[in-house]
């Protein structure tokens, strides 16, 4: 049986997120599964995005992380992050 788990990202995370998709999106609670290309998240909006969670986290995604796998939800967007050093703030 699979459960859905609250998702392991700080709030840092999901305001940068939301910043970044269109009013609509921005209303809802981030699903870890929400299709964040459906949800409106465009490349322009991914560049930006990277640029904001890489300066927010401290890290630098290399070159092969970023593609449309690591993008395609909040879940493995923050995983990614994850693997390369961001950590959620302590009190966040």
């Amino acid at each position: 049986m699979t459960t859905t788990a609250a998702p392991a990202w700080d709030a840092r995370f999901e305001r940068l997120l939301a910043a970044v998709l269109p009013g609509t999106a921005r209303d809802t609670r981030l699903a870890p599964g929400l299709e964040l290309k459906k949800a409106g998240l465009d490349s322009l909006a991914t560049v930006e995005l990277l640029v904001s969670l890489e300066e927010e986290y401290g890290v630098e995604l290399p070159e092969a992380a970023l593609n449309s796998a690591t993008f395609a939800t909040p879940a493995a967007l923050w995983e990614t992050l994850t693997r390369y050093g961001a950590a959620p703030a302590a009190h966040a």
